[in-house]
This record gives structure tokens, sequence and C-alpha cells, in this order.
């Protein structure tokens, strides 16, 4: 009894507003990447899992259908849930497209503040983050880090109109989103989140702060939070080393797909 009072305490505390399901899917990432459970072990049912958490059987067949789209476990008829082989979490994310994904991304990594400061937006950095010159914008950076890892996953750099600067303020190691922080604070709702993805090399500067080789290829990442109104929120430009990581996705075929 105490043992499952204990877990659901912890899927209450991680939920906040994201979905049961995303929730519960990153405390099980967590657990078999922090190697509570080891590859080829049996997974605990669905049952068992209903049971330990307190949610309903939808919730956990949820959870783990995420965690098999990761590869982290398999199904086998008469054995049960296999954990499988990955690859270590600091080599390897999935593809962002939705808030429970981002959601579930952020929960799992921890975001280490590096600095902050009000930055006065020139024709370059209007150009990248898609607004208008001369906008006093409020800016903080991040190193991103899967937890246990020695070198960055990533460099994010997060900019919001001075109004919402509070919720920048954040501990040294965190992994609340800070589009998150906004709407909490503020009454603010994000109903829009355009992301776009390029290809970059690292300058001397970035290659500094991410501890790798300045000219490395990296992926660029731009996330633009909007509310109902179409006004920006937030916007993000996470930097990732090619060296570390592997953006992976699934896709279901069609039944007549060549």
């Amino acid at each position: 009894m105490e043992i499952q009072t204990s877990a659901q305490e912890r899927l209450e505390r991680v939920a906040g507003q994201q979905p049961l399901y995303a929730a519960l899917a990153g405390i099980l990432t967590r657990d078999i990447r922090g190697g509570k459970h080891q590859p080829a072990s049996v997974f605990p049912s669905e049952k068992e899992l209903t049971e330990r958490y307190g949610v309903s059987r939808q919730t956990v067949r949820q959870a783990l259908r995420v965690l098999r789209d990761q590869g982290l476990i398999s199904s086998h008829p008469g054995i049960g849930t296999i954990v499988r082989e990955s690859a270590p979490a600091r080599d390897r994310f999935n593809a962002v497209n939705s808030t429970e994904e981002l959601l579930q991304f952020v929960g799992d990594t921890e975001m280490h503040a590096v600095s902050r400061r009000n930055v006065l937006v020139d024709q370059e950095l209007a150009a990248r983050l898609d607004c208008q010159p001369g906008l006093l914008l409020s800016e903080v950076a991040f190193l991103r880090k899967t937890p246990g890892a020695d070198l960055p996953m990533s460099y994010v750099l997060i900019y919001v109109p001075p109004r919402y600067a509070a919720a920048q303020e954040t501990p040294p190691v965190s992994n609340s989103p800070i589009y998150q922080n906004i709407e909490r604070m503020f009454g603010v709702r994000v109903h829009e989140i355009r992301q776009d993805v390029t290809a970059t090399v690292l300058d001397d500067k970035l290659a500094q702060v991410l501890q790798a080789k300045a000219g490395e290829a990296a992926l660029q990442i731009t996330r633009f939070f909007y509310d109902e109104s179409k006004a920006l929120i937030q916007v993000s430009v996470s930097y990732y080393p090619s060296s570390r990581y592997t953006q992976s996705a699934r896709f279901r075929a069609a039944p007549n797909a060549a």
C-alpha cells in the first residue's frame, strides 16, 4: 500500500497541465532509462501499473503506446511486455510534433540556467525570430541535458515580451516549460505552436557553450508560441550538435501503402 501511494503521489507531482498518460509515460521512460527496468526484463503489466498509479486502464495503455513508439518496450504473446535495448537518452530523442510530445520531452530533460538579459532586436535576430527590428525582448539561455549526462544535449534561447519576463525566473535546474509558467502566472493560453527546423553549423560561441567543435553541423529548432488572438507569447531557439542526437519518429503505413 505504501509503494502504491508513493507511485500515485509521484504521478500527481509531475502531471501538472499535461495529459495524465503523458505524465505516466514520462515517469516510465525515466525509470527505464535510469536502469530501474533492465533490458530483456518483463515490464509491469497493465493491471499492475493501473493499481500502482491509481489510473485507468486506458491511461496506462496510452502511456505504454508512447513507450512502444519510442522503442523502449515490445509486446510478446504469452510472455508479456519486454524492455528493449535502446540508445542512451543523450544520443536519441523523439520528434516533437505536438504539445503533448513537447511536454513529455521537456519532462524527460533538465534545463540548466545560463543567463538572462534584455535584448534590443537587431536585423539578424529579427530574421531569426520572424519579428520587427527594434523590439525589446527578455532573453533567457539554458543548457538542456538528460539527467546524469556530462555533455549538454542542446543550447536553448527563449525570448518573451518584457511583461512576461517574470516567468523566466527559474531554479538553476528545472524542467518546467517557460510557456507554462506564462500561462499560470498571467492567465494567457497557448493556442498554437509553430515549429521551424533547419540545418546550421555551430559558430565559435555556440561551440564553446556546447563543448563541441566549431563548424560542426547542428539542428536548429525554432518554436513560436501564439495565443488565441495570434499574438506572440514566446519564441525558443534550440541548437543540437549533430554528434549528440538522433531524431527518431515512427509512422504507421496505410494498408495499401506501396
